[in-house]
């Protein structure tokens, strides 16, 4: 039983670290996710599309990355 013990306590001691490499991790991929999104908004404008439809394309094309849609997904994902 303190075999037990001792490996909650290690999960316990990690996660915040867990937690800190996750969060990282989104927020790098939500800069690359708002980066991607003024890319695609200026090929979208410099072949014509008008500033509007361009933008609410763009918008849906960056929604990808939200936390609410990639937890959804993983939700999904996961069964």
């Amino acid at each position: 039983m303190p075999a037990h013990g001792e490996a909650v306590l290690k999960m316990a001691a990690l996660t915040p670290l867990m937690a800190l490499r996750l969060s990282g991790s989104y927020l790098r991929m939500k800069r690359q996710a708002r980066r991607a999104r003024r890319k695609f908004y200026r090929e979208l404008a410099s072949t014509g599309m008008s500033p509007r439809d361009a933008d609410r394309l763009a918008d849906e094309y960056a929604s990808a990355a939200s936390l609410r849609t990639v937890l959804r997904t993983f939700g999904r994902w996961n069964g």
